[in-house]
């Protein structure tokens, strides 16, 4: 049964001037039955089956076997410009998508301006700027069961020609709307009048979700207040100044001369998860190193182990324990790897325990130094606090060094050593504006002169770029780029030739590709394939495992560029790039 009936609710919750708003229609959804729509609905798309029911007066809405566009729809007889949406809302816990509603427009087959879903537990609605889900600042509460519904109250304003959609939302378990809107949010579409909506259901819906909607209220007309205005966006970073770039990986040329090999590859016995790969040259000596755990990445058990190679990377050692791991919480991870006064270094990270966090409790980095005599690699103890190290160290012209990484929460960090003392490193986190909504965040540097420019996976299909002009001390708020890279790490460095360099998966994880820039510039403009297609499928089960190439790192040395990363998560691949291929006058065209 409702807590509250309509008439209360209109009475309670609807300001006045929206009360004098024309109605388009109102519907307590109590028409519904198992086999028959609520009077005046049908199905956005012929021979669709909504897989909608009644429940208690209110619409109850699941995920249904068909494909597609499925939806139950409620057209306009007029379209309309200015509209208010309200409704009462209850959802189920879901890791997928438990409750979508959109506008469209007159006879269209999208969404229009108002397009808002309820997943992973987040209010969200799709912005049509950057194509991305927006979650609103909110909290949505699940309800266990169909039976004890958590209700929410939901108000939504938006204007034909206007971006900004004005959202109310009240607390959970409550329907009292809040007095001012709860955020603005920036639309799907617009310029379209309003034609109707809808209610999806089909495949759209996670297995096993569901949602109740109730006492809906449609208004139009002009005294619909006017929405308020979105934040505009962060300006685009010209990261990329070559020629456009295509969106078929296929039509970016392959590196000419390019080998690949794989450094590791488990059986049996050996642990079978493998991420993270770095690689540094010693004395003749080649070191990788990578994140090793028994099943699961960031898993209990985890450990830093490596190989070496003395013949140019063409084969390698049997495995070596670097960073042991530990019997409880805490774990080693992967890191860097470098050469400093003569010493072979990595610079790993470990957590599990200590300070809570969103990713990485207790988050901090410890040093192990290769002993020369007795060839075995020794700890020097925690060097960084709240920062993941993963770029080969660079020397700025101060004397200190530079890496970039991610803090405990996810967030972008660089770390700063304390001049040559590389068991003392000062983390400092980067700005970044709020749509970059960082996940994950790997930030990768390099240093000219007193700028640092700092690459950051980071969201709607860009990369993000922060920069610093005082040796990396303070930085510009992070802004999307025009650079085109999904989330996930890449690995910015110099080459001998003078050109600044990247790494990066384009569009995603299935094409590995290296972009450079002109000698002595700080943007790319050149790009070629390193990797395509479908790696081979990883043979041992285990989390966040699937089909990539991922997570670069880059070493040069006696013309060649060593490439290091994760074959499925489980293998660490290795591609030798000779520098010359990557000069400008070898390269063919980036686009055919």
């Amino acid at each position: 049964m409702r807590c509250f009936g309509l008439l209360v609710l209109l009475a309670c919750l609807v300001s006045q001037d929206m009360l004098s708003a024309e109605v388009v229609f109102d519907s307590s959804l109590q028409s519904i039955t198992n086999d028959k729509a609520p009077d005046g609905w049908s199905r956005f798309t012929t021979g669709t089956k909504p897989n909608v029911i009644g429940k208690d007066g209110a619409l109850l809405g699941r995920r249904s076997s068909d494909g597609g566009l499925v939806a139950l729809s409620r057209w306009f007889e007029t379209p309309t410009k200015n509209l208010s949406i309200e409704f009462s809302l209850a959802v189920s816990a879901s890791q997928g998508r438990a409750f979508h509603l959109w506008t469209q427009e007159p006879n269209g087959k999208d969404a229009s301006q108002f397009n808002l879903c309820v997943q992973r537990g987040k209010l969200q609605q799709f912005d049509g700027r950057t194509r991305t889900w927006r979650t609103i600042p909110v909290e949505i509460k699940p309800s266990a069961n169909v039976d004890e519904p958590v209700w929410h109250r939901i108000r939504a304003v938006m204007k034909h020609d206007t971006r900004g959609i004005d959202l109310w939302i009240s607390k959970p378990g409550s329907q009292k709307l809040p007095d001012k809107p709860t955020a603005t949010m920036a639309a799907y579409r617009t310029d379209l009048p309003f034609g109707g909506i809808s209610l999806v259901s089909g495949t759209r819906i996670a297995d096993g979700a569901w949602y109740l909607v109730d006492d809906l209220v449609v208004r139009a007309g002009s005294e619909v207040p006017e929405p308020g205005e979105v934040d505009p966006l962060p300006d685009t970073y010209r990261l990329w100044t070559g020629p456009k770039l295509p969106t078929d990986p296929t039509e970016i040329p392959f590196a000419k001369g390019i080998q690949h090999r794989v450094i590791h590859r488990p059986d049996e016995q050996d642990y079978k998860f493998l991420h993270g790969a770095a690689i540094v040259e010693h004395n003749g000596v080649f070191y990788a190193n990578w994140a090793n755990s028994p099943t699961n990445e960031n898993g209990p058990h985890e450990t830093l182990r490596g190989k070496r190679s003395t013949d140019g990377g063409r084969t390698w050692s049997e495995l070596e324990v670097i960073g042991p791991g530990f019997e409880g919480a805490d774990r080693h991870s992967h890191g860097v790897l470098f050469v400093h006064q003569g010493r072979v270094w990595t610079i790993c990270a470990r957590f599990g325990v200590g300070e809570k966090a969103k990713r990485f409790p207790g988050l901090k980095a410890e040093a192990f130094v290769l002993n020369p005599e007795t060839d075995k690699w020794e700890s020097r103890g925690i060097v960084m606090e709240n920062c993941w190290p993963y770029d080969q160290i660079v020397n700025m012209e101060n004397g200190n060094f530079i890496t970039g990484g991610q803090d405990k929460d996810g967030l972008p960090v660089v770390a700063i050593s304390h001049g040559d003392d590389l068991t003392q490193w000062d983390s400092i986190l980067l700005p970044y504006h709020p749509d970059l909504k960082p996940s994950f965040a790997e930030t990768t540097v390099w240093a000219e002169g007193s700028k640092v420019l700092a690459v950051i996976r980071g969201g709607g299909g860009v990369a993000w770029v922060s920069e610093s002009q005082d040796f990396g001390k303070t930085w510009s708020p992070a802004q999307p780029s025009n650079y085109p890279m999904p989330r996930a790490k890449a690995y910015l460095g110099k080459l001998s030739t003078g050109q600044l360099y990247l790494v990066s998966n384009f569009r995603n994880r299935d094409t590995l590709v290296i972009s450079t820039s002109q000698p002595g510039e700080m943007t790319l403009s050149q790009m070629w394939r390193l990797r395509h297609g479908k790696s081979e499928a990883p043979r041992f089960e285990g989390f966040a495992k699937s089909k990539q190439w991922s997570y670069p790192y880059a070493y040069e040395y006696d013309g060649n560029l060593f490439v290091v990363y994760s074959i499925g998560k489980e293998e660490c691949g290795l591609t030798v790039v000779p520098v010359s291929s990557l000069e400008a006058e070898s390269q063919e065209s980036t686009t055919k």
